[in-house]
């Protein structure tokens, strides 16, 4: 049975530029006995990158018994941990999905209007000890046991790991003794004796300074032969991996089956991915400045992009305020109503100021102990929601109107795993998700006997499409089997 679970991930020293990659985020490993027969399937990352911190979420899809894993994190000295929120990733992950919209079309005889079909998303307590290894703090994060670690003797992480239940396959041995030479700490997670994956919430890493860089050498622990990624930034530029090649889905194929209310999307995006590189590559999905705050709108949505979360019939209008919705919904706002925090946000969506963080490190900002921040700058406790805090944490050191959310989505077989992924400036170009077909097929059913006229009249491109066309569709009914049995729970949808 799959399962949906949270790892972690840790971020390194500060670095003294935004965008240096000299210093790395370092992705968390999963470790299973060898009675277990367990496969990471995915990643979802969420990676916040400011002058101030950085910020990395990361929640794994595997197969296999949660409580048999443990999580191993390299780590730089000065990151904690911070548990997070499912409302997070169910609110970035459903407002950036591609979503696909019929063509325009009219019924000639009649005159009367065929509206466009609004297409779906179209995207997929234990004992600790050991020799030579020092144990720098022991502590418990929501429903996990942690313990972070020091060693600097060749060996001794791999020996305390099998004293330890971690069983370490050999070909990852390597990599954690690359780690120790490097100079990480390593922070290991289990869950607490009686927890089980119902009780797994997301957990945050931060770390002072910026640093927008992934190793992913620890992300190959417990990976088949590919595994998908999609990761978000939020940062004052839009972001882009180097090293990696771009995939485009070819937009001009793209079809909507008018009869199945369909689009071919995923399938190209599959297809694209894959030629690129050999799979080696990356595909921006979504790239915005100020939607996180702002209302957004796009030429397949042109009276602007609402969202509607599980728990509501109300639909809003931005990003920040579907988080807040679904917050609520999810009960994890606490008694706070989610529409005094989406007036907050709003409140902000133009400032110029920065966020600051008036609390010590590693402390909630409920804390008494928070102090005040500067009058030039933002007090993040505007910024939470209840006890919702993602939005809040993920924002300090940034600007709020200069902050661009964007999506990138791969699918990388395991060899690609053995190189850093290095973030950096991108063409500060807007990408949108919402997208209007341009291939028609089966558009008689629109309008029975009458003419349809689609997208200025090309009737040459509205029935029997060809082999192309045909093919892509083709598949089309598997992959759209396959995204409703996974649908999401947050949806969003045009005015």
């Amino acid at each position: 049975m799959k399962l949906r679970l949270f790892a972690l991930l840790a971020l390194a020293v500060p670095s003294a530029t935004l965008l240096s990659p000299r210093e790395a985020l370092a992705c968390g490993g999963c470790f299973a006995p060898p009675t277990e027969t367990t496969v990471v399937n995915a990643h979802r990352m969420v990676l916040s990158v400011s002058p101030v911190q950085s910020v990395l979420w990361d929640q794994i899809q595997y197969s296999g018994d949660p409580s048999a894993f443990g999580w191993v994190l390299p780590v730089k000295r000065g990151a904690f941990l911070e548990v997070g929120s499912d409302a997070w990733f169910e609110t970035l992950d459903a407002a950036t999905s591609v979503r696909i919209t019929a063509p325009s079309s009219t019924c000639a005889r009649s005159g009367g209007g065929c509206g466009a079909a609004l297409g779906s998303a179209d995207s997929a307590g234990v004992a600790f000890g050991g020799d030579d290894v020092t144990v720098l703090h022991r502590g418990t994060v929501g429903p996990y046991t942690t313990v972070t670690l020091a060693t600097d003797t060749p060996g001794a992480l791999n020996a305390w790991f099998d004293e330890n239940g971690f069983n370490v396959d050999a070909s990852t041995r390597p990599i954690l003794d690359a780690y120790v030479d490097e100079g990480f700490d390593f922070i290991a997670i289990r869950l607490e004796p009686g927890k089980d994956v119902k009780e797994m919430t997301p957990v945050r890493v931060v770390t002072p300074g910026a640093n927008p860089a992934l190793p992913l050498r620890m992300v190959a622990a417990g990976t088949g032969a590919n595994v998908a990624i999609t990761l978000f930034t939020i940062s004052e530029a839009r972001l882009a991996p180097e090293g990696f090649a771009a995939a485009a889905v070819p937009i001009d194929l793209l079809a909507w089956d008018f009869a199945s209310q369909e689009s071919n999307y995923g399938v190209l995006r599959e297809k694209a991915i894959a030629a690129a590189d050999g799979g080696r590559a990356f595909l921006t999905a979504y790239a915005q400045q100020g939607s996180l705050f702002s209302p957004v709108s796009s030429p397949a949505a042109p009276f602007g992009v609402r969202y509607t979360t599980s728990g509501s019939t109300t639909p809003v209008d931005t990003i920040a305020a579907a988080f807040a919705q679904q917050g609520l919904a999810n009960g994890e706002t606490g008694e706070v109503p989610d529409s005094a925090c989406a007036v907050r946000f709003a409140e902000i969506a133009t400032e110029s100021r920065a966020v600051a963080n008036p609390c010590p490190a590693g402390v909630p900002l409920s804390d008494p102990s928070c102090g005040e921040v500067a009058a030039d700058q933002i007090d993040a406790r505007e910024l939470a929601c209840g006890a919702l805090d993602d939005l809040a944490i993920a924002m300090v050191g940034l600007h709020p109107k200069d902050v661009w959310l964007t999506r990138l989505e791969a699918n990388l077989p395991r060899a690609a795993l053995d190189t850093d992924l290095v973030l950096s400036p991108a063409p500060q170009e807007r990408v949108d998700n919402w997208l209007r077909a341009r291939v028609s097929v089966h558009a008689d059913v629109l309008c029975g006997a009458a003419t349809p006229v689609l997208d200025g009249d090309r009737p040459s491109r509205t029935r029997g499409q060809g082999t192309l066309v045909g093919m892509t569709l083709g598949a089309l009914a598997l992959a759209a089997a396959i995204a409703r049995r996974g649908a999401r729970r947050l949806a969003s949808r045009p005015a």
